[in-house]
């Protein structure tokens, strides 16, 4: 009996040491399997790296965020209608558009100037490019004022209210399907789920209206523009004197006080000229009412 397990201690531990034997020639091989996985990871996190401070760089936060430019610039040229072309062309290879003209003519010394506003809407990322082209149309600039407002959480927001409205929306959709469907379905139910789906459908368009409207301030930059007129470019010698023009002007002049007189006159003949007669009969009356009773005194006291 103790020989038998003696014997079978013995299989045992060849069978460890063949076991053994065995795989050590395979621990070298994993070894350098996972060696090489290592080596190929670390070679490859560099590139990862790279690409995703690439990829950071190109389509970061300042491509997510949601702004709002604006500017007002004010210039002063020389040549007020060719300057309002120069804007509309610019406004036009933009990819813009003049969105209102304001243009009158105002007094200076003996002439007068044109000159005026103007708004211009062209895309957010033309806006640069379009105030440098206004400059270049200017003798000078007075004034320049470029706003950025940043709308990103406000668009967040807007974009989150619409989800959850949608999904409102649908989930109501599927309730009133539910309780169209039920045998006993009252008039009631039905309603009252379809005015709440209108009510949700109403905050749709106008969470949505609103969206719009941020959506096209972002896209397109609105430019206030103020044309002066340069009064350093007017020309010095003004147009040469001719007696033709104060002779016309002292003739018209004549005419129009000649007129003056001609109207007052026949307001005299036919309208005051009646009102004072219809005025002095009771005063001649009153008059000779006053003498004939004092005559009549001194007759009497006589």
């Amino acid at each position: 009996m103790r020989f038998r397990q003696l014997s079978f201690y013995g299989i045992l531990i060849l069978a460890g040491v063949i076991c053994l034997s065995c795989a050590a020639p395979a621990m070298p091989s994993m070894e350098r399997s996972a060696n090489s996985m290592l080596f190929d990871a670390e070679a490859a996190a560099p590139e990862q790296i790279e690409e995703g401070a690439t990829g950071e760089s190109e389509g970061g936060l300042a491509d997510s965020r949601k702004i709002v430019a604006n500017a007002n610039i004010s210039l002063v040229v020389a040549d007020t209608e060719a300057a309002v072309v120069g804007i509309e062309t610019l406004a036009s290879d933009a990819g813009g558009y003049v969105a209102d003209v304001d243009l009158f003519k105002d007094s200076y010394g003996e002439g007068d100037v044109l000159r005026g506003s103007m708004t211009v809407r062209v895309p957010t990322a033309s806006l640069d490019k379009t105030l440098t082209g206004l400059q270049a149309l200017a003798t000078s600039v007075r004034n320049l004022n470029v706003s950025r407002q940043d709308v990103t959480d406000q668009y967040s927001d807007l974009d989150a209210q619409l989800r959850n409205l949608r999904a409102t929306e649908t989930e109501l959709l599927a309730l009133l399907t539910e309780v169209r469907q039920k045998p006993n379905a009252k008039v009631e139910d039905i309603l009252e789920v379809h005015r709440s789906l209108m009510a949700i459908r109403q905050e749709i368009e106008t969470i949505q209206g609103r969206k719009n409207l941020l959506d096209n301030q972002i896209s397109l930059s609105t430019i206030w523009i103020e044309v002066i007129p340069d009064s350093v470019n007017r020309p010095i010698v003004e147009e040469t004197w001719r007696a033709s023009g104060p002779a016309r002007n002292a003739l018209r002049a004549l005419v129009q006080t000649l007129q003056g007189l001609m109207t007052a006159l026949i307001w005299a003949v036919l309208y005051l000229a009646p009102v004072l007669l219809v005025l002095l009969i009771p005063v001649a009356a009153l008059i000779w009412m006053i003498r004939y009773l004092l005559g009549r005194r001194r007759r009497v006291d006589g």
